[in-house]
């Protein structure tokens, strides 16, 4: 066969497949033209979602089951106690609490397992409020026909698919070499030509079977009103996942369950004035009436207190001896104190014997020779008694004020040679500050209020008590009393401050939880757009306090911002 021939042939199989693929692909119903769909939630079971000005509901059927999730529609809380009659069909029947699960009730109906639209009127009677909620929940007739003969999906759908995509395979790659082989029996002679006559006729008479790979075992033979019920093809989205996902256009599609585990709470937004605030860095500080160093006024060598050396962290009292130092004294003015010492004692006792005749010559004598000797006697006991401690007396050093220990600096042994050294660092921790700093002096003057952050999230109140009149680094300081310190503070520890000036501004007060950053690192919110679908919504915010931002842009009054969850629903990809 010549090279022109072999092109001619590819070029007729390769049109005969086309011809037969064509409509086979375009089968399944895609659409081939036109405009693409906008992006729709595909839900693995029938679902009705309504809601009210004081209730939202969701009700998920499964087989003959209804499951209704019950909620607050402004906190997205769950409604437990509640009764929940439902009407479907003229049938009224009351949905039951299901045991360990908050908000859902259960109802088992007849008409579930009949497909079409059921219009549904819910009572609700709540304690503190009553609603009645309406919405029609649509059952295909394949959610019918699994209620009633056993669900035939799962992975037995999949294989089926599969098995159908090998047949078009297979029929597609069999048109080919149909067409290849009538090519070689047309155009060539004697033997070859024989065998690929036969090999035709048997492709021939295989395909004339049609139904091998026509459609994955279905019989195009037949209506589908012909078929059992359990051969009808499914074309609810009964693969749909029913996990938390994020959404083509950007929304997240979170199903009822889902916001139980992530204890996803919302509010209403409301346009309201706050004060201007402005953004403050600091740290931590002693008070100065609250904090205290405890140093060495000799050098000498550290001995341990009545109860040893305090331990960082130890809380003591004021006026509790925390350690000794025991006088270091060289070997030459140790000498020479011990010589004065023995000179001293000399003196003593001539002063004793002196004394001692004099007294017995009283009245003999002037009575102001005994007067002196007696003053001569008492000012060398006095002499001896302050040189003999010299040797031997330790200073105690005793804590200033009552407090925690934040610094212990010394060792059992260590020689104290430094009167500037500090020993040990008290501090009370019901007495703390903030200092911070501000490069605007319209800022320093105008602060009446303000509140701290620390960066595990506790929050402080604060009382503002001044700023310096001396600039340190271009700044000037501003100082802030901590009103009830919380315990677990420590000094120099940073903080964020958060403190309000003059002026006032409008806005949605929202908590700072409630901003998160997208990926971009854009600030944003997350809006309860309906029962299960979230949606982000970038805005521009100020602090209002260590709790609560002023959304100044980006979400509108009435709309329903997620407070509690936001970081998690800002995961879901």
């Amino acid at each position: 066969m010549s090279v022109r021939r072999l092109l001619a042939a590819a070029a007729v199989a390769a049109s005969v497949t086309a011809s037969v693929a064509a409509p086979v692909l375009a089968h399944e119903g895609h659409a081939h033209g036109g405009e693409e769909p906008k992006p729709v939630v595909a839900m693995a079971a029938p679902t009705l979602e309504t809601s009210s000005a004081d209730f939202e509901l969701v009700a998920v059927a499964q087989g003959r089951i209804l499951l209704v999730y019950l909620d607050r529609f402004t906190t997205n809380e769950p409604v437990n106690g509640a009764v929940v009659e439902i009407t479907a069909d003229g049938e009224a029947m009351t949905a039951s609490p299901v045991s360990g699960e908050e908000g859902v009730y259960r109802l088992e109906a007849g008409w579930l397992s009949k497909p079409g639209a059921h219009d549904l009127t819910v009572s609700i009677t709540a304690a503190d409020a009553s609603d009645l909620l309406i919405g029609t929940l649509e059952i295909p007739a394949t959610a019918a026909v699994a209620t009633a003969t056993g669900t035939r999906g799962g992975v037995s759908d999949v294989l089926a698919r599969v098995r159908q995509d090998s047949g078009l395979l297979l029929g597609a790659a069999m048109v080919f070499l149909l067409g290849v082989l009538t090519t070689v029996a047309l155009t060539q002679r004697g033997r070859p030509r024989a065998v690929a006559g036969a090999v035709l006729i048997g492709l021939g008479l295989l395909l004339a079977g049609g139904t091998a790979f026509a459609h994955g075992d279905e019989d195009h033979g037949q209506d589908d009103k012909g078929k059992s019920p359990a051969a009808i093809p499914s074309t609810a989205p009964t693969g749909a996942s029913e996990s938390p996902r994020r959404l083509p256009d950007g929304s997240l599609y979170v199903p009822k369950p889902s916001q139980r585990l992530l204890s996803i709470r919302t509010t209403v937004a409301r346009s309201q004035e706050a004060a201007r605030t402005v953004q403050l860095i600091g740290q931590i500080a002693a008070d100065p009436n609250g904090g205290g160093h405890v140093q060495a006024t000799q050098i000498g060598r550290i001995e341990p207190g009545d109860k040893g050396l305090p331990y960082v962290g130890q809380r003591v009292e004021a006026g509790q001896i925390l350690a000794y130092i025991a006088a270091a004294v060289n070997i030459v003015d140790r000498s020479g104190i011990q010589q004065q010492i023995a000179i001293v004692e000399q003196e003593l006792v001539i002063a004793e014997s002196r004394l001692q005749r004099l007294r017995k010559l009283e009245g003999s004598v002037p009575q102001r020779d005994i007067e002196e000797a007696e003053a001569t006697l008492n000012g060398l006991r006095k002499r001896r008694a302050a040189l003999s401690p010299t040797l031997t007396t330790k200073e105690a050093l005793r804590a200033p004020i009552s407090g925690i220990v934040t610094a212990n600096n010394v060792k059992v042994g260590q020689v104290i040679d430094g009167r500037d050294q500090v020993l040990f660092e008290i501090v009370d921790p019901a007495r703390l500050m903030i200092e911070a700093v501000a490069f605007d002096p319209r800022v320093a003057n105008t602060v009446h209020m303000a509140s701290a952050t620390t960066a595990d999230g506790v929050t402080l109140a604060l009382e503002h008590l001044g700023h310096s009149l001396a600039l340190r680094q271009q700044a000037i300081p501003l100082l802030f009393r901590i009103i009830a310190p919380p315990q677990g503070l420590a000094v120099g520890q940073p903080v964020r401050i958060v403190a309000q000036i003059q002026g006032m501004a409008s806005g949605i007060v929202l908590p700072r939880k409630s901003v998160v950053r997208s990926g971009s690192g854009q600030p944003i919110v997350w809006q309860h757009e309906s029962p299960q679908r979230f949606v982000a919504r970038p805005v521009r915010t100020q602090p209002v306090d260590a709790n609560t931002v002023l959304v100044l842009a980006g979400v509108e009054p009435e709309a329903r911002i997620v407070t509690d969850g936001a970081g998690l629903l800002n995961q879901v990809r």
